[in-house]
């Protein structure tokens, strides 16, 4: 698996080309390596879920342990189709990605007693720095908005006033992070230790709903498979 960021031309601000062979499943066609789109695929639930392409026989198993999968690239400008499956509940996926672009496709909670919905979230990234490290933000939880996320004990504000569904990216120092979530402003929900970010590197937080309790916030690096 490589860093997201090693196909992200500075100048350019494009794709480089990408293996078409990956550690993971290749659940679909990736089409010319230098016209490849990216998607992932991440898991919103409380419990283990499956990617199933259409057609395919591969599938990409998402535990709570490792809720976001590796951006897997794909045949651009093409309708990528399939479902996410658990304990019985089936959610369709239909994504369409233009080349260059990174598509995150989330399956959350929708409410007691419906099965799950799907969430698609899509950036052209533009943000390379090899000096700083990238990091994004998103809110999938209705229940707090405006969302944002803040460093914890001090408070800093990372991102405020994040309507739901919307991405937004900010480039940051290569530091040890640890963040807190808040929801109209005020913290929610415990604090999260990023780690060591490192300048080069993009990562992403997704503010997730939780069953009967506050959001929780799912982090990782952003990386492609091979």
């Amino acid at each position: 698996m490589k860093p997201l960021s090693q196909y992200i031309v500075p100048t350019l601000m494009t794709c480089t080309a990408v293996s078409a062979q990956a550690a993971g499943p290749m659940l679909y066609e990736t089409g010319p390596a230098q016209d490849s789109a990216f998607v992932r695929f991440v898991n919103g639930l409380d419990h283990a879920v499956e990617v199933v392409p259409e057609g395919g026989r591969a599938r990409l198993s998402l535990p709570t342990s490792k809720p976001l999968g590796d951006f897997l690239p794909v045949r651009p400008d093409t309708v990528i189709k399939g479902a996410f499956e658990a304990r019985g509940q089936r959610a369709g996926v239909a994504v369409k990605t233009a080349p260059g672009a990174f598509s995150t496709v989330v399956a959350k909670p929708a409410g007691a007693g419906k099965p799950f919905t799907v969430t698609v979230l899509t950036e052209v990234p533009d943000d390379f720095s090899a000096l700083r490290a990238s990091l994004g933000f998103a809110s999938l939880d209705k229940a707090c908005a405006p969302a944002g996320l803040q460093t914890a004990g001090k408070g800093v504000a990372l991102f405020s006033g994040v309507a739901l569904e919307q991405l937004q990216r900010r480039q940051i120092n290569p530091v040890k992070l640890t963040v807190q979530a808040t929801c109209g402003g005020k913290p929610v929900g415990g604090v999260v230790d990023l780690g060591q970010l490192e300048a080069g590197q993009r990562y992403s937080v997704l503010l997730m709903p939780a069953a009967g309790g506050a959001p929780r916030v799912v982090f990782a690096a952003d990386t492609v498979a091979r």
